[in-house]
């Protein structure tokens, strides 16, 4: 499961990282060696910086189990007033292809359906959509009055967050399970949601940052404290068992890294921006087997993946004699712990292959 796309609603993650107090004890990995050494775990790095030719510039959007990263191509006029944005799909192999026109995606899941909109080049409005691994669109039915939308999150499934707009420019999200359109709350922002309809995010409470777990089946909601004494909590991913991925940080200082089990308490997977480990950062992914990358981190620019709790590995240990980019966001981790990431500070994009 993964996190993205998130600019379109309330809250945006903040540049300059989240984090506790660097003097606070980081007890809750205390007895899990934080073993640094690679090990056997590798990665190749393929450079998917340059899209076809007739493409101004593309991104990734997402990775299927398949290793198929799908992304969007923008192709526009001279002066850059009016732009096509189609579905690019590029394979392990590194070769680009065109999957689908006038299409922008959002969210790939791991059998490689690619949640997002189809474009109308005139008017500019979206219109929700699902292109199938299997080349089928599906068009999801508007809304009365609506004037765009598009998927923003999906499950393995086929369970998505659509974000909608009607023609009072009045903004709505909800989950499409099925035929069922579930309300979501409007003040939220959603990151990710599992095939039961149950998504995660962020919430803005007067006590801080919020991670949430919130149930559309029956319209029920959990907030996700942090951990006694931190200020803010984040939830960024859900697996399929309703487990979140999160923080509980104060801003620019220590970060616990972790998940909200089922019984709501969170459990530590590593303890960031102390005097051992300073980096801190604002960005995570992680799939089904709760492996997680740590992306942009803002004091190194360095990326980190964490294979298990309490083990923390740089990956520019784990590519051979690739360089890695600094400021990485990873973009998507499928169940093969493959990922594809986007450079802040070159620009670049690249796919992780897990070679062992």
């Amino acid at each position: 499961m993964s996190i993205k796309n998130s600019c379109v609603f309330v809250l945006g993650f903040a540049a300059f990282g989240c984090a506790l107090d660097a003097a606070e004890p980081t007890s809750e990995v205390a007895d899990v060696e934080p073993a640094l050494n690679a090990g056997n775990l590798s990665y190749e790095q393929i450079d998917i910086t340059f899209g076809p030719p007739e493409y101004d510039f593309w991104g990734p959007a997402g990775l299927s189990d398949a290793r198929e990263v799908y992304g969007t191509g923008v192709d526009c006029n001279e002066d850059f007033t009016l732009c096509e944005f189609d579905l690019l799909k590029v394979g392990a192999d590194g070769q680009f292809s065109v999957a689908l026109a006038d299409f922008s995606p959002s969210e790939v899941n791991g059998p490689g359906d690619v949640g997002g909109c189809v474009i109308d080049n005139e008017s500019g409005a979206g219109q929700a959509a699902v292109y199938h691994a299997n080349g089928a669109l599906e068009l999801i039915p508007r809304l009365p009055g609506e004037l765009s939308s598009c998927i923003v999150q999906m499950s393995d499934s086929g369970t998505a967050v659509v974000f909608s707009v009607d023609e009072n420019f009045v903004f709505s999200q909800y989950v499409l399970r099925g035929n069922q359109n579930l309300a979501l709350p409007v003040d939220a922002e959603v990151t990710d949601v599992n095939d039961q309809g149950v998504v995660t995010g962020i919430v803005s409470t007067d006590a801080g940052f919020r991670a949430f777990r919130f149930d559309s089946r029956n319209q029920t909601n959990t907030i996700l404290q942090p951990v006694a004494p931190d200020p803010h909590s984040w939830g960024l991913g859900i697996n399929q068992k309703g487990e979140v991925l999160g923080y509980s940080f104060e801003f620019d200082a220590t970060e616990r890294i972790g998940k909200w089990n089922r019984q709501n308490q969170f459990q530590t997977s590593f303890v960031e921006g102390t005097p051992e480990f300073p980096t801190i950062s604002n960005q995570l992914n992680w799939n089904e087997d709760g492996f997680i990358v740590i992306s942009n981190a803002p004091t190194d620019g360095k990326t980190f993946v964490i294979p298990k709790p309490g083990v923390r590995l740089d990956l520019a240990d784990l590519v051979g004699d690739a360089v890695v980019p600094l400021t990485l966001v990873a973009i998507d981790v499928n169940e093969r712990a493959d990922f594809v990431a986007t450079s802040l500070d070159d620009g670049t994009s690249q796919l992780y292959l897990r070679t062992h």
